[in-house]
């Protein structure tokens, strides 16, 4: 079981992503889960900036198993606009995930926020469309798209049923669920329903819970079960899915909320990771 660090708790406590990086190796991982928020948005990085990140993870030996793209809540916008700039967006993380050396893709905000000027079915052809268009752009690349489920009533997609369905609309080799036990957790969906996705499994997030909100917290200070999710993901052939389309299975520790005051997030990591090689002996942060 590979470890990878979710960097979106350094953006929300404001670290730039070179220094980030340099705590993830100070840490031992090898595996990041880069968030492309604000500190890693490819569309504000400078050349130079970039060209540190490049040479980070180069001379680190670090992987980018997974780009989070972290600002795409208006992907199932009624606002055409905002679908360009969001789509915008997305081809700029991708080619910064190239030149990283990745494959993979998240998009996050629950495939897009829900408009109440429009019926939710629109909301839903807007972010399918998109997916699609995004998805086809990709797939020429050997890029790799994932899908975010978020638990709650205003995102497109809020639980197992959906993030099927919307797969299944899509209707592309290259799209993924992604699965974020924290999430699961909030949304009742127990281990069994991974059965639904069971054969394109690739990437898991271990978040934290309290049952009700999505804290993002230290893990092991809610109530996510993480051992009883992790299993399932396992027993559903994880390292099968990724090795027919040649990738490296990891589970990415993710904190952090936008807004959230976070004094120390070399503490939260580090009690994390505590907790983590605790509950799996097994766990690595090596390939």
């Amino acid at each position: 079981m590979r470890l990878a660090l979710n960097t979106f708790i350094y953006e929300v406590a404001e670290v730039s992503a070179i220094e980030t990086l340099k705590k993830a190796v100070k840490f031992g991982f090898t595996y990041i889960d880069l968030a492309a928020y604000i500190q890693a948005n490819p569309m504000k990085l400078t050349k130079a900036e970039k060209s540190d990140i490049f040479n980070l993870f180069h001379d680190n030996g670090l992987v980018s198993s997974q780009l989070l793209l972290a600002k795409t809540e208006n992907i199932a916008s009624p606002d055409p606009k905002l679908r360009s700039s969001t789509m915008d967006y997305m081809k700029n993380c991708a080619e910064f995930q190239l030149e990283l050396g990745g494959k993979q893709l998240l998009i996050c905000w629950g495939c897009g926020v829900t408009d109440p000027s429009i019926p939710y079915e629109q909301s839903w052809m807007y972010a399918v469309q998109q997916i699609n268009e995004f998805a086809q752009w990709c797939s020429d690349k050997n890029l790799i798209i994932e899908l975010e489920l978020d638990p709650h009533v205003y995102f497109v997609v809020n639980n197992l049923v959906k993030m099927v369905k919307i797969i299944e609309d899509v209707n592309m080799p290259n799209v993924y669920p992604n699965i974020d036990i924290g999430h699961l957790c909030i949304t009742r969906e127990a281990p069994v329903t991974l059965e639904k996705c069971r054969d394109k499994i690739i990437h898991a997030h271990i978040s934290e819970t309290n049952t009700f909100e999505h804290t993002n917290s230290i893990i092991g200070s809610g109530e996510a079960d993480f051992r009883a999710y992790v299993e399932k993901i396992l027993e559903l052939g994880i390292e099968e899915n990724c090795k027919k389309i040649g990738e490296i299975p990891v589970f990415g520790i993710e904190m952090g909320e936008p807004g959230q005051f976070v004094e120390d997030p070399d503490r939260w990591v580090s009690e994390s990771l505590s907790y983590l090689f605790n509950l799996f002996p097994e766990a690595t942060l090596k390939p």
